[in-house]
């Protein structure tokens, strides 16, 4: 590139004049840029200047060195030095050099103005023949040593940098904010101030920088960063809303506070000597103007300590550029944001999501300072629960240093009762991870997840459903509380049942065989018992068949277990304990549920028509198999069977079955004795009845045989079908029957002749009262004539002859009363 050179000094009388003015211009510089140059590289020497310095005394004198934007967009860049004498001996001579840079273009290698500082094309006198050419070349270039001049100028600078950075950026992000005044003795130190700055500013920003190192009017000054000497800055001093004013000649008094993340941070990066990071982070993705993010996260990587602010946006930006930096940076970097007492060590919940960030992008090697913190930080926080470690998480020497860190207080998490179960989980994980020593504890912490598990009253509804997390962690720990719950579950099947239904469990692992634990099993798929289910022998079917115990003939105990469970009442009906005495009574027999079954038998409501079967069922596999107090009512029962099915039964004795049911009777439980009885009374009240019995029944004056019989002939069932002659007739011939064999029977006869017998036959017609007197007369021809004076009304025989003979009815009020009816004597007596 070309820069157009321009000289300005105090020249000798000549054809332009004499005085201060352009003495040397390169060809194309535009007039207008001269008369605005000249405005800006004037010197004024300081306050205390000697008159006539001497060589020595002039090199102490300020150097203006400055980058102005004119008026056309173009910059420029000067260098103006105090000279003494002029051509005429007088005091205050100075020549200013300077360049000037075209709008919209930079300096070589897109450096900063600041950096020509010490450029070696610097002159300090106009050169011969009044018109240089353009320059072509501007060498970069900072005095032998600057960098550690430097380095040490930003240690010692310390916050006042910081402040002094985060004015410049309200400078650059802000055209209103106040001009940034720096108070120096020495001008190279404004100049270092710059140069310091400009490293750290965003390139844009440090290019277009405007700035002098020396003036004595800074309330003139249209640069945004103007050089003073101290007695000069207080001109501007108090001027909050004009001029952020950076003084550092008097010791006492305390730098400009800032919050601003990227100010602290680039001046610890300089501090630390480490401003090499400025270009690698302005590099990196994500790396917008002043984003501490990436510069924090180089310098963390580099052991570079940095504000507790800005370790958090560091972590936030390598989380959204997991990959940005390489593995070791990266390593570097987790291991400073994980460092416990760094001012910004991250919490636990910062970097579980930093980590949750990294996940399938980076090595689980390179994350393992995060994962070592998090186990640590978990474990000992007792209310934390420690997170899950993949394997190669922790590789080595972070393993060994946790196992020797972790060891104690991971087994005190496991062992201690009060440890929530969730946390126990995690503790498990990290001391499977860890290789710490745990199996001595399982036994004890089984028993209590176990103790959890069916203690149904007094669990945490959420520590329970925690209970399968903390089986996931441990396979052993799985295996010994499976096998306690398994012997539970075959002492009290429903409440593991309820309990499973609460909780799922993982029943099934790599160290399970396949069927084992069949009581659990049944425990598991066994379904809320349904009180209004039926026949529940398909339920059984079902959840032997879910739990996979359904092939060969089940053990007792697993037998007994799965009854319990679909009856946990123990209460079967007559019907479902019969189809399960089709697995044996020896079976049943050894599994404790043979009783059961005797008492679905004797314990069956009047209305179960299973039972007497049942009962006769029980009674073939052997007395001896049944305890002395139920055989007698088993035995009632079977003869109940019998009675109820006297054609079909060829077990039905042969007479002597009213002294069968009263001796059996004796020793049988009432609701059993009443059943045999209406059984005996439904069998006598039946047109094929054993004549034999209906005699002996009537002599028994036994109350609750004939109780039944008196119940059974008044009961619906019984008064339809007497509507039938052959049923009147049979009833007729019975209920005359056996006349004062004992009181209870006459009393119970006459009154179902007056009760039952006689409403029936008032409402037959003419022609069945005919039909059933012609059938008395078969089966007792001698009771005709008793039957048709039985059936006679109270008007007398004209009436009868009537209505026996189809006259016509007797009137309304001439019908019989109810009462006026007298039973005949046998025989027609």
């Amino acid at each position: 590139m070309s820069l157009l050179q321009m000289h300005y000094t105090s020249a000798p009388p000549g054809p332009d004049g004499s005085g201060f003015r352009f003495t040397a211009v390169s060809p194309g510089v535009p007039h207008a840029v001269l008369r605005e140059a000249e405005q800006l590289v004037g010197y004024e020497p300081p306050r205390d200047a000697p008159a006539r310095p001497t060589d020595d005394e002039l090199g102490a004198f300020p150097e203006m060195f400055g980058f102005t934007r004119l008026s056309d967009g173009s910059g420029l860049l000067s260098r103006t030095v105090y000279t003494g004498a002029d051509y005429s001996g007088r005091w205050g001579n100075f020549h200013a050099h300077a360049l000037l840079v075209p709008a919209g273009e930079t300096l070589p290698d897109d450096l900063p103005p600041i950096a020509m500082w010490g450029a070696a094309e610097w002159t300090d006198r106009s050169p011969e023949g009044g018109a240089p050419p353009p320059l072509e070349r501007l060498t970069p270039g900072l005095p032998g040593g600057l960098g550690a001049t430097l380095t040490a100028f930003a240690a010692e600078a310390g916050p006042r940098l910081a402040a002094l950075l985060a004015d410049l950026r309200r400078l650059a992000e802000d055209p209103q904010a106040p001009q940034v005044v720096i108070a120096e003795q020495d001008s190279r130190d404004v100049a270092h101030w710059l140069i310091v700055a400009c490293a750290a500013l965003p390139r844009d920003v440090a290019r277009n920088l405007t700035f002098t190192t020396y003036t004595r009017r800074p309330q003139h000054a249209r640069h945004q960063v103007v050089g003073v000497r101290p007695e000069d800055a207080r001109a501007v001093t108090g001027q909050l809303h004009r001029y952020a004013v950076h003084d550092r000649s008097d010791p006492r008094a305390a730098p400009p506070a800032t919050d601003d993340a990227w100010a602290l941070t680039a001046a610890a990066v300089w501090a630390a000597g480490a401003n090499a990071l400025f270009k690698s982070a302005r590099d990196l993705p994500g790396a917008g103007p002043f984003a501490a993010g990436p510069l924090a996260a180089l310098a963390l990587a580099r052991g570079v300590p940095v504000p507790a602010g800005a370790v958090a946006e560091a972590a936030r930006w390598a989380a959204d550029h997991p990959r940005a930096l390489d593995e070791t940076a990266l390593e570097a970097f987790l291991r400073a944001v994980c460092e416990e007492g760094r001012p910004g060590a991250l919490a636990p919940d910062a970097l579980a999501g930093l980590l949750a960030a990294f996940r399938d992008t980076v090595p689980l090697a390179v994350t393992a300072p995060v994962t070592a913190r998090l186990v640590a930080a978990a474990v000992h926080d007792r209310a934390a629960t420690p997170p899950p470690v993949p394997p190669g998480a922790l590789p080595e020497p972070y393993r060994t240093r946790l196992t020797g860190e972790l060891g104690e207080p991971v087994r005190a998490g496991i062992a201690t009762p009060t440890t929530p179960l969730r946390r126990v989980g995690g503790l498990l994980t990290t001391a499977r991870a860890l290789g710490v020593e745990h199996e001595d504890l399982l036994p004890g912490l089984a028993e209590r997840l176990c103790r959890r598990v069916l203690d149904r009253a007094g669990a945490d509804a959420h520590s329970v459903r925690d209970v399968p997390d903390v089986l996931a962690a441990s396979e052993p720990l799985r295996v010994r509380f499976l096998d306690l719950l398994e012997t539970r579950a075959a002492d009290d099947p429903p409440a593991v049942a309820r309990a499973l239904r609460a909780v799922p469990l993982p029943l099934d692992g790599p160290l399970d065989p396949p069927g084992d634990r069949p009581h659990l099993r049944l425990c598991a798929a066994a379904r809320e018992p349904d009180p209004g289910t039926g026949n529940r022998t398909a339920v059984l079917r079902e959840l032997r068949g879910a739990a996979g115990v359904d092939g060969a003939p089940p053990t007792p105990m697993v037998l007994r277990t799965a009854l319990a469970l679909v009856w946990p009442d123990r209460t079967q009906t007559a019907a479902e304990a019969s189809a399960l005495l089709d697995d044996g009574a020896a079976l049943h027999q050894a599994a404790g549920t043979w009783d059961d079954l005797v008492a679905a038998a004797i314990e069956a409501p009047a209305s179960d028509s299973d039972a007497p079967l049942l009962a006769k069922r029980l009674l073939a596999e052997g007395v001896e198999a049944l305890g002395r107090s139920v055989v007698a009512d088993l035995k009632l029962l079977s003869l109940v069977h019998a009675l109820q099915h006297p054609d079909g039964d060829p077990s039905v004795p042969h007479g002597g079955l009213v002294h069968r049911v009263q001796g059996l009777s004796h020793n049988a439980r009432p609701a059993v004795q009443r059943r045999a009885a209406h059984a005996l009374a439904l069998l006598l009240l039946r047109p094929q009845r054993p004549a034999e019995e209906m005699k002996a029944f009537a002599e028994s004056n036994d109350p609750t045989l004939i109780d039944a019989y008196d119940k059974a002939a008044r009961s619906p069932v019984l008064t339809d079908f007497l509507a039938a002659p052959h049923r009147v007739a049979d009833c007729y011939v019975v209920w005359t029957s056996h006349e004062r064999v004992g009181p209870l029977w006459e009393l119970t006869r006459t009154g179902l002749l007056e009760e039952v017998l006689r409403p029936v036959v008032r409402r037959l017609p003419d022609d069945q009262v005919r039909a059933a007197a012609d059938l008395v007369a078969r089966q007792a021809p001698s009771r005709r004539a008793a039957f048709e004076e039985w059936c006679r009304p109270a008007g007398g025989m004209r009436q009868l002859f009537r209505r026996l003979g189809g006259g016509r009815r007797p009137d309304k009020a001439q019908e019989p009363r109810w009462g006026d009816v007298r039973p005949p004597r046998e025989g027609g007596r």
